[in-house]
Formats: C-alpha cells, structure tokens, sequence
C-alpha cells in the first residue's frame, strides 16, 4: 500500500513536470502561429480597399513615380507636375524601389503592376505585424510580443497608412526600423562571434535601407542616437564602464556605418535626407566627445561617485545643447518640422494639424472613439520604465531593451503630439507598450503559486479581454475599408470628366483645378494631363489658384497664360474646402479662416442648401431658410438650430435677379454677415467677403459682382466644354471677346451671329491677367473651305482697363466665324529634364544667379513655330494686409504673382510638332534676382512672405489665340 502511493506521486510530479516542458514548447510553436495567422488577418482587412482607383491622392504620383523606376531604373525628373516645366523627383526613390522589386517577386504569379501595387501596403501592414511581435518578444516576453501584434493588427491608426491604395513612405519606413531595431538587440546580446556579426549587418542593413523610404525617415536616426544618448550616459553615471567600453565598441561603428551607408544612398537619389545625415552625424560627434570625456576625463575631473558623475554628465550636456543651439538655431527643437503649420498653405492641410485629444481617441479608440489602446499603452510604459528603474537602481544595470523601447515611445508620442500624420507613426510604439501592458500581467500569472486550473481561468480571462479587440473593432475596420473601395473620383463625375481630358485634348495641354486634384489630372490612370499644382509640387501657386477663386474683379485676374494653362476644373464640392481657399487667397482673415486659439471668431464661408417650395435646409448644419412672399414685399428669414432668427445682408433669387434687402443680424442681435442665393432647388449661404467670388460663379453659375462688366467677361474667358456630375471643365482663354456690336441704321447693337457682307463692328476684348502687345487680330470664316481675314491690330491694351475696338470687315460666306488674336506667347512644355553644362537642372530653377554654361531642353509642341528661349523669373509672395504680425489671427494675407523676362537666351529656334531637343548658351546676370528681392523687401518690409522664386526656360513665339466663335445667319437689310 505504501509503495502504491509513492508510485502514485512520483507518476504524479513526473504529469506536472512533463506539463511544465510541454507548455513553454506550445507556447513557442503556437503564438508565433497566431501572429502569422493575425498577420494575414491585418492584410486582408487592409486589401479591402483595393479597387479601380486609389482612394489615397498623393498614391496616384507615387504610382507614376513606381513606373518610372520600373520603365527607368533611377528616374531624376517628372514630366506632369509644375506645368509647362515638370520637376524633380523629391521623393526618395527607395519608395518606389522596395514595392518595384515586390512586383518582380509576385508578377512570377501572374500579378501585373498595378495589382502589385495595390497589394504592397496591404504587405507593409502584414510585415509591421511580425515586426513589432518580434520586438515585443524581445523587449518582455512572447506573450508582450502577441498581444502588441493582436492590437497593431486592427489599429485604425496604423491601418490608415497601410490600406490598399495608400502608398505612402512611413509605412515601408517603420516596417523596416522596427525589424532592424529587433535585429540591433540581438547584435548587442549575442556573445558568439559569427552570430553577431550578422545580427550587426541585419541591423546596419534594414536601418540604412529604411532612411530611403520615406523623408520623414531621420525618426529612426533620432531614435538610435536618442538611445545611443542616454544609454551611453546610464552607464557612465552607475559607474558600468567596462559594460559602456563594451556598448561603444558594438553600436558607435554600427550607428556610423548607417549614415555612411545612408549618406551614399542620397548620391543616386534613393534617399533624400542628406541634410538631416549631416546634422546626425554632427550630433554623433557630440556623442563621442561626451563619451572621450567620460572614458579618459577622470585624470582631471571627480569621478569618484554618481553625484559628481551625473555633474559632469550635466555640465557638458548644457554646453552641447548651448553650442547646439547657437549653431543650428530655434529649427533645433523643429524635428520633423515639415509637420509643423509653418506656412499658410501647411495652416491648411488637415494631416499637418496639431493632434488633439479627440484624434488620439479615434485612431485607438476600440469600436468607437475612446482611445483604449492608447490608454492601454500607458500602464505598459510605466511598467518597462520600472522595471528599468528597478534594475538600475538595485543592480546598476541598464538594458538595452528597456532603454530603447522606453526612447522608442517617448519619442513616438513626441511626434504624435506635432501633427495628425504621426498618429500612423505612433501606432508601433503604443501597440507595443499596450502588449507589453498585457504581457506583463500574462507573465505574473504565469508566476502564481496558484494551482494550474486558477492560473489557466485567469490567462483565459486575459486573453480573451484582448482578444475582444479584433473581434470588435475588426468588422469596424472592415467596414470602413469596404467604403473606401469606391473613392470620390468614381461617385462625383471626376471619372468621366478626367476620361473626357485624356481623350479629347492635346497630349501637350495642361489643366488645374483646386491643388488637391492635380495628382488625378496627371494620373495615367485618369486624366494623364500636365497639372499646374498638385499635393506635392507647385505649393507656391497654391495661393495665386486661391487669389483666383476666392476673390472678385480686376485683383482676381491671375496670369493663368504664363503658366500655359488650356482648361480650368471646378469642384463643386469645393464649398466644403472654401475656407481654407479664402484664407490663401487673402479674402478672409486667418481668424476667420479657423478660429482663434479658443476656437472662436471662425466663419463658414458657403453652405449649400436643399430647397423646395420655398423652404430651404441644411440638416448637417441645423439651417433653415423660409421665403415669405406678400403682394408688395418679400421676407427671408434663416432659423440657426433652432435658437435664432437672422437676416442675411440680402438675397438673391435666381433665376430674374431678384434682390431682398435685409438687415444683417439676428434676433439675439448677433451680426449675421452673410448673403443668400436661392434658386428654385438649391441655395448658398455665403459669407459677405466671398459672396461674388469667381468659385460662385463658376460652379454654381451665379452671375454676381462687386464689379460691372466683370462676371460678362470672366465667362468669355473661361468657356464651360464639358461637365459631368459635380465637375465642370472650363476652356482657358486668356484674352476672349464677351461682347460684339454691329453698327446698324447709325446704331451700335449688340449681335450674337454675323452674315456675310461688310461690318463695321465693336468688339469688347477681356484681357485677363495679361496685356496685349503688338497684337494682330483675324476671322477665320469657317465652311466648305476656311478663309483668314485680317481685321485690325492693337499696339497696347492694358488687362486692368480694357477698351473696346471697332473693325472694318467683309465676311465672306460660312458657317461660323472665328476671331482670335495673334500675339507672341509662351508654347511648349518640358518632356525631359533640363540638363545645364550636362547635369539635370531644376526646371523651375533653371540656374542661379551668375551661374553660366550649356542648357539642353526636350520640349513638346502640338504644331510648328519659330520661338525665341529666354529666362524668365516669377516672384510669388504674400503681403500681409491685416493685422500686426504674421502670426496675428486678425492677418490676412494678399498673393502676388509678379512675371519679367531675365535674358534671351537664343532665337529663331524652329519647333516642329512633337518633341524637340533645343541647346542654348545660358549665361545668368548677376544681381537679377537679389535685387528684385531686396526692392520687395524694402516696399513692404515684415508684412512681406516670399513663398517662390522662379527662374524658369520659356519659348516665346507668335502664338494664335482663338477670342470666340459666332455662329453665320442671313444676311439682313439693314446693315451699313
């Protein structure tokens, strides 16, 4: 009996042990098997928004740019954007290289280049889920490892750059950091020679790579130097200096062979950050001068404990940032200071807006906008940091993990702080520290003494809390991936629209349209068209496209024709950006445009409406607008929510012009700055600053003006040839006639036909945003045959103050009649870079000033001239106009556009229709630019922001522009 029961204990303890060896064996085969699995989970939720288009803009350009590296190799310069001239390519090309050698890998599938790029985010977002795993495992534990994967996997933070059709560099960039960052942690553990020597070539390698995948890629140089920092200065303090001796041998030489190697990517142009790798390595320096110190100060300084050590350490730290400072300056606390709202247009770029507490909340919110996993992320920190503390403190022993996880978030959240953008950068780190959180508590319940069925219950338990996050927000994320699917290009006419440009323009023609489209316009999936601004280029027109559509009359007029533009695109969903357009276009004040810091004084400058029997709402902005009519007056009364009863300035009912005069205020005796369009269907509101803006009438055809005359010629200027849904294109011309008049029976009246015969006629002649000089003018009379007529000249014509002409002419038989005027004009546009003494040029910066040598151009007309070359400079500036400072929310900002010739370069170059490669002898004045500069500065002193200087190559020939077509009728009897 007694040998029974021993028996029975002993097979008993042999069950436990067997079960203690069998479970950390389960664990290491089946949680990286959930993470694979929730991997592949991350990428099909990102696939979902694979469609016919990118829902993305900025990924149209970075398709075209991931063309041309698979149709090139190491492409310099793109050919659609800054029309007439094209730029260079500002990205780094290691975007476009890692998902170009993705589609080399997956086309042995079938796949073609468009697929591949669909799935390469989708891929980004599979891999940033193994990655921040791996990192987690290291850092803790597996579980850590798991759960950080289980919540990066559904983040709608990290989601909103990896979705299919988003291609954008952040996410390649932290894929690769992170997998370097477990891969330095490794090199920095490991004591066997061969193994450490390739963790050290896997992590110099995946960190030098990542710096070409996106520009904002100096955060992973930060971080490594951060940790570098305060690792290196731990150490020291505690008195660990065989441990740093150790630590500076292994990571200083890795740390400078990444910027060696990521200096050296910048020469062909696969990263761009040469600048910020310079300042690195100055700060590297820095680095080793404190450790120099540390290693060998002791014969001159008090080493003897952790006091006197930590003085020294924060006596030469305050003289490095001192020293720092005053050679870099205020930009020293500025990184990433692209996020930054340093510009007016940057003021209006929603991802560049400072982070709020609401952001964070819907980003890492679970099933709603609640920010749990960011909140979940903050125990997890205090946990790394005190276990950090623990250990330093009782052992003085500083780790490694530890350190760089606890350097990782900190400046992650530094960054989310900055601007909306970093909320997908941030997503690691607080994935991270939110597995850590669990992981942790996982672990501690592995410890228990409990017996196992309690410690399983309490695992499950856990497990399954986190668990809910994928089960919850999955399907949310799901969801909103399947909206994607179907972007605003397909459901508001920009489909058709781009489609009609791409078939039925010039290969050579160029078209604008409010700068967030100019990616689509040049899409070869679209438009395939040059666009004058787009997301990323042109930055400096962005306010004179503003100064054009927000503002009225003769300061309107923008010299659209030095930019060679053919077609003007309207979105009539543009009244939802039209604050921000206002406030570039210096129509209304940067407190208006969004509020002061308290939020208040901001203003809505349009609201559309739905209207029917006299009843007009918007629902979304709890308006309501009634009508009341009586036999001898009329009354128009707008309800705000409910609470007041306002008078607009006046209304206007269209169509009949109908003016309703009202008082401008509210029952409350609130002011009530705003003007009413109301036609029989729809209606705007309208702020009174913008209330006759070109924007109204150009996309809603409201025919209103501050100024007589000028709405007449602003629709002979811009002529409507296609439209479809919410979009309409509008043919250029920039000088056009609006009115004719035939002298009949000793009357001048105005004809919209003309006959065949002799007329004596008056023409009124827009100029708009240029002069006419030395100016031909002829009819084509268009029929069987095509017959030109000379009709007169104009020597001068002022745009600001036309005049009408008056011809003499004998019209021949036709079926319509066509007048346009002949006058010299820029033509063609750059097909290839400019290449100045051989070297690829700036081609809107063609040279600098005294810079001289051989300038090669490839450039595209649509028919043959004989053109002149010459520089010509454009100054785009802002003076401000209201306000004490720029940073006043009371300043509003006016735009400039000021265009002169610099130098002719060469002349009587013959161009023949299609591309020609032209060769001049470039030789640039001194002092031509600078002093244009300083007589700016000196008329307008801090009210001045120059926001573009341009010395661009321009063909100048005589150039045929058609001014209006006027249909033929019979002839009648009274004319003279």
């Amino acid at each position: 009996m007694v040998k029974t029961k021993v028996k029975e204990e002993k097979e008993e303890k042999s069950e436990k042990s067997e079960g203690k060896s069998l479970y950390p064996l389960l664990k290491r085969i089946l949680i990286p098997l959930a993470v694979i699995g929730f991997g592949i989970y991350a990428y099909y939720l990102r696939h979902l928004t694979a469609g016919k288009y990118f829902p993305d803009p900025d990924t149209f350009y970075h398709f075209e740019i991931y063309k041309l590296v698979l149709k090139e190799g190491l492409p310099k310069y793109y050919p659609m954007a800054e029309a007439p001239f094209g730029s260079l390519i500002g990205e780094p090309l290691g975007l476009y290289i890692l998902p170009a050698i993705f589609y080399k890998v997956v086309s042995v599938f079938g796949y073609n280049e468009f697929q591949a790029f669909l799935m390469w985010p989708p891929f980004v977002g599979f891999l940033g889920v193994i990655a921040v795993y791996l990192l987690g495992r290291k850092v803790l534990n597996e579980w850590a490892g798991l759960w950080a994967a289980v919540i990066l996997s559904v983040s709608t933070a990290n989601f909103s750059r990896t979705f299919s059709g988003n291609a954008r560099g952040d996410g390649p960039f932290m894929t690769l950091f992170l997998f370097s960052l477990v891969a330095m942690l490794y090199y920095l553990k490991e004591n066997d020679i061969k193994k450490k020597s390739l963790w050290g070539a896997v992590f110099v390698l995946l960190a030098s790579i990542s710096l070409g995948a996106w520009n904002g890629s100096p955060f992973g140089l930060m971080v490594l130097i951060g940790f570098a920092s305060f690792q290196t200065i731990a150490l020291f303090i505690f008195g660990k200096i065989k441990e740093l001796k150790k630590f500076v041998k292994e990571f200083y030489p890795a740390y400078l062979a990444i910027l060696a190697i990521g200096y050296g990517l910048t020469i062909p142009g696969i990263a761009k950050i040469g600048g910020f790798i310079k300042f690195a390595f100055e700060v590297f320096l820095g680095l080793v001068l404190l450790v120099t110190i540390m290693l060998y100060g002791g014969k001159f300084l008090n080493y003897s404990d952790k006091k006197h050590r930590f003085a020294v350490v924060a006596v030469i730290v305050l003289l490095g940032f001192a020293g720092a400072y005053a050679y870099v300056g205020p930009k020293l606390f500025r990184l990433m200071g692209g996020a930054y709202q340093s510009t007016q247009v940057y003021q209006t770029v929603q991802e560049l807006a400072k982070t709020t507490l609401s952001d964070i909340k819907l980003y890492y919110g679970v099933e709603g906008n609640n920010g749990l996993v960011f909140f979940l992320s903050i125990p997890g920190f205090l946990i790394i940091l005190g276990l950090y503390l623990n250990a330093l403190l009782k052992k003085s022993e500083s780790s490694n993990e530890y350190m760089l996880s606890l350097v990782f978030y900190i400046m992650s959240l530094y960054l989310l702080s900055l601007a909306v953008r970093f909320l997908f950068l941030a997503s690691y780190a607080i994935a991270l520290f939110s597995g850590i959180f669990a992981g942790f508590t996982m672990e501690v319940i592995e410890k228990m003494k409990e017996n196992v069925g309690i410690k399983a219950a309490l695992g499950i338990a856990i497990a399954v809390m986190i668990l809910m996050v994928p089960i919850t927000h999955g399907p949310v994320i799901a969801r909103n991936a399947k909206a994607l699917k179907v972007s605003e290009i397909e459901t508001t006419g920009w489909e058709q629209v781009l489609k009609w440009l791409n078939e039925n323009t010039s290969k050579y023609a160029t078209a604008t349209s409010w700068w967030d489209y100019g990616y689509w316009i040049e899409s070869s999936l679209l438009g395939h068209r040059r666009a004058s601004a787009d997301g990323g280029h042109a930055r400096d027109r962005d306010h004179i496209l503003a100064l054009f559509l927000a503002r009225d009359g003769n300061v309107s007029e923008v010299d659209f024709e030095s930019w060679e533009l053919n077609y003007f695109i309207i979105y009539l969903n543009d009244w939802a950006k039209f604050n921000a357009i206002s406030y570039l276009g210096g129509a209304i004040t940067r407190r208006e445009y969004n509020g002061d810091e308290t939020g208040r004084g901001q203003v809505t400058t349009i609201l559309p409406l739905q209207g029917s029997g006299g009843i007009y709402v918007n629902p979304y902005a709890g308006i309501s607008v009634r009508v009341v009519q009586s036999n001898t007056t009329s009354k128009v009364t707008v309800n705000v929510r409910g609470r007041a009863e306002c008078s607009p300035i006046y209304t206007l009912l269209i169509p009949g012009n109908k003016k309703i005069p009202g008082n401008g205020r509210c029952s409350d005796g609130s002011p009530f700055p705003y003007v009413l369009y109301l036609a029989p269907n729809f209606g705007l509101i309208t702020y009174y600053k913008v209330a006759t803006s070109n924007f109204i009438k150009l996309a809603f055809n409201i025919p209103i003006s501050k100024y007589s005359g000028f709405t007449e010629k602003l629709y002979s200027n811009f002529v409507p040839v296609y439209g479809y849904g919410n979009v309409i294109v509008y043919e250029f011309r920039p000088f056009a006639i609006y009115r004719i008049e035939e002298l009949i029976n000793g009357t001048w009246k105005a004809v919209n036909s003309l006959t065949p015969g002799k007329h004596e006629l008056k023409l009124y002649i827009s100029a708009f945003g240029r002069d006419i000089r030395n100016a031909t003018l002829y009819v084509y009379a268009i029929g069987n045959k095509t017959e030109k007529i000379k009709i007169g000249e104009i020597e001068y014509m002022n745009h600001l103050n036309e005049k009408p002409i008056i011809v003499n002419v004998t019209l021949p038989k036709a079926e319509k009649y066509r007048l346009v005027l002949v006058q010299k004009g820029p033509v063609g546009v750059l097909t290839g870079p400019p290449k100045l003494n051989g070297e690829i040029a700036n081609p809107i910066r063609i040279a600098r000033e005294g810079e001289k040598g051989t300038l090669s151009l490839k450039v595209g007309v649509d028919k043959d001239y004989t053109a002149d070359l010459y520089l010509r400079a454009t100054f785009i500036y802002l003076v401000r106009k209201e306000g004490k400072s720029n940073d006043d929310y009371n300043a509003a900002f006016e735009p400039h556009m000021d265009t002169f010739f610099i130098t002719k370069l060469k002349g009587g170059i013959k161009l023949h229709k299609g591309d020609n490669v032209v060769t001049a002898e470039l030789n640039m004045p001194n002092g031509v630019i600078s002093s244009y500069k300083e007589k700016l500065e000196k008329e307008y002193g801090d009210k001045l922001i120059i926001r573009g200087i341009r010395v661009e190559p321009v063909f100048i020939a005589e150039k045929e522009y058609v001014m209006a077509e006027v249909r033929a009728s019979a002839p009648h009897h009274g004319s003279e």
